[in-house]
């Protein structure tokens, strides 16, 4: 006798397209953060957390999709999805020329940072100290992942971030803007506290492992290192970044220069 294959589910499979997460709590989140990012949210019926983000997700006029438990499975690679799924649009970037005309008082910039929950939480530290965007490079640094706009904890909706080519002449391009350009560098020879205060200031972080490459290093008008007195060689690029944020901004509430010098 032949074996009959029960009938396959009628219910709309989501296709595996563009970034996806999952999970009841980091969808919502997204939804409250930036819910113009969220293209679409997969939910299963009979589940009390799905029901409550599909019900958000109405109201902020994102589509919501029913779909099983199987198609969720296989969409976030067995993931602990609690019923739930999104689809994220590609990040819009902003333009290196945006940011820099816009004159912010302080920037940041990221070599070889390529950790979405690292590049996250410093996205999340710019924007809560001030910074007024981001540069990070195309091929060394982690892009914007939903990984890292979950670990940034919605601060991406609100900082502008530059994608570049190339790090070096992007760093040019703000000098000539009238920024100092200064690296974090556990051998650099200044404290922040010996530095003048910058009116427009860029602050260039490394990767935890290798550092900031030399020929950025040689691109900083300042080299400047955070004394450590553990036992730890160094501090994680994130927090690296706000303490640096936090007294760069404290030195330009404590007094303005004129900017750079014409070169």
């Amino acid at each position: 006798m032949m074996r009959r294959h029960p009938p396959r589910s009628q219910v709309p499979r989501p296709k595996p397209l563009g970034d996806v997460f999952f999970g009841a709590n980091p969808v919502l989140e997204m939804l409250l953060a930036t819910p113009e990012a969220v293209q679409a949210v997969f939910v299963t019926p009979g589940s009390g957390a799905a029901q409550v983000v599909a019900e958000r997700a109405r109201a902020l006029d994102v589509a919501v999709e029913m779909t099983d438990r199987a198609a969720l499975d296989r969409l976030t690679g067995g993931g602990h999805h609690q019923g739930v799924a999104a689809r994220t649009r590609p990040f819009a970037y902003a333009t290196l020329d945006g940011l820099l005309e816009a004159r912010a008082s302080l920037l940041v910039a990221l070599d070889g940072v390529t950790d979405p929950q690292n590049l996250g939480a410093i996205i999340r530290s710019a924007e809560v100290l001030g910074a007024g965007g981001l540069i990070i490079q195309r091929d060394r640094c982690a892009p914007v992942t939903p990984a890292a706009v979950r670990a940034s904890s919605g601060a991406c909706a609100h900082l502008p971030i530059a994608q570049v080519v190339n790090l070096v002449r992007a760093l040019a391009a703000a000098k000539d803007r009238g920024y100092w350009v200064v690296g974090l560098d556990p051998e650099g020879s200044l404290l922040f506290q010996d530095l003048p205060p910058l009116e427009l200031a860029l602050l260039v972080v490394g990767s935890e492992g290798r550092g900031t490459r030399p020929l950025v290093v040689r691109a900083c008008d300042f080299r400047v290192r955070i004394p450590a007195q553990g036992r730890v060689a160094s501090l994680n690029a994130s927090v690296a970044t706000g303490i640096g944020l936090y007294v760069l901004r404290e030195r330009q509430l404590a007094g303005r220069t004129g900017g750079r010098p014409s070169r």
